[in-house]
This record gives structure tokens, sequence and C-alpha cells, in this order.
């Protein structure tokens, strides 16, 4: 499913102090994610989001990060195991052609990675056939890296693959969207 991606090496740049104070996880999932969720992080990178929301979940919800990097989950992992938090994140390697998740979802992020997706509609239609009735899903691309062009076709893309643009809501450095089925 990818374009280009974000190099393991370059992580240090996805989970610092400095974006967690521009970007902070829990303003912008907390309205969506509730303790005994079941929540997915595709395209957890480092854990930026997952470790959070892990933490919001509660012991009876559930994260599924899932990346195409190995080195990526394996550092959610140490994460989530430093921060006592590895039974509620189940991490999950994806190829380029399917997600690997099969499970229903209360919510679902993909933060700054669409871009990097070739078959934009397959990941949107597999995500789509994940998200429970009441579920939604965030969409959020990077302005610096992301025209508005582009963006708004990512946002056609998505809804002819089933799902309905709920709002925009604005985030930091970024331009997001907001979906239900």
């Amino acid at each position: 499913m990818n374009e280009f991606v974000c190099p393991s090496w370059l992580s240090f740049i996805l989970d610092n102090p400095i974006r967690r104070m521009i970007q902070s996880p829990e303003k912008i999932v907390g309205n969506y994610v509730k303790p005994g969720h079941t929540v997915l992080d595709m395209g957890c990178g480092p854990g930026f989001f997952s470790i959070p929301m892990a933490r919001m979940v509660g012991k009876n919800g559930r994260v599924i990060a899932v990346d195409v990097q190995e080195t990526m989950l394996d550092r959610v992992r140490k994460r989530a195991a430093r921060y006592d938090l590895l039974d509620r994140i189940s991490a999950i390697r994806c190829s380029p052609e399917d997600i690997g998740v099969r499970d229903k979802v209360d919510f679902a992020l993909t933060f700054w990675m669409v871009h990097e997706v070739s078959d934009k509609e397959r990941l949107f239609r597999q995500i789509a056939g994940i998200l429970r009735k009441e579920a939604r899903y965030l969409i959020a691309e990077p302005t610096f890296h992301v025209t508005k062009k582009e963006y708004r076709r990512i946002i056609q893309i998505a809804t002819s693959a089933g799902l309905k643009l709920v709002s925009e809501p604005s985030l930091s450095l970024s331009r997001s969207a907001l979906f239900s089925i």
C-alpha cells in the first residue's frame, strides 16, 4: 500500500515532546476514544498515538497498532512495556495489500500516512469494513506535504469507498477529516 514510507530511523521526529505540545494525542482523539473501546492506529509509527490511546481505552480496551515496518512495531512494543501497557496493544505488521485487521473497531486513525499509500481506495474500503456502526475514523494529513487539491482527492476517494464525511476538524499542521460509515 505504500509509495514512500517514513524510514524508522526518523521516528524521533514522529514522537518527541515538542510535537506533543503542538499535537496532543489526548486532545486530538480524546473525543472519540473511550474506556473499553477497540481502536485502530493505522500507520502507528513509534506509537505517538498508540501509547496515549492505550491509556484512554483502559484495562478493558485495546489498541491495534499497525505498521508496514517491523522496526516501528518493535518501538511500540518497547514503549508499551515501559509504561505497563503491553497487554492493551496488539502490534500488527500489515502488507502493502492488506491492513491485516479483521476485528471491529470503535475508532480508527490514520495520522500523516494516507499520502504514503498507493492504493488509497483499498485502504479506505478495508478500514470501512472494520468500523462498528457508531464508529468514527479520523484522517489527518500534513499541510506541508499534502496540498489542498491532494487532500480533496483523498476525501473524494474515501467517500467513494463508502465512508461518510462527518466534519473537518481543525488540527495543527494538518488537513483533517472525520468519517463514519
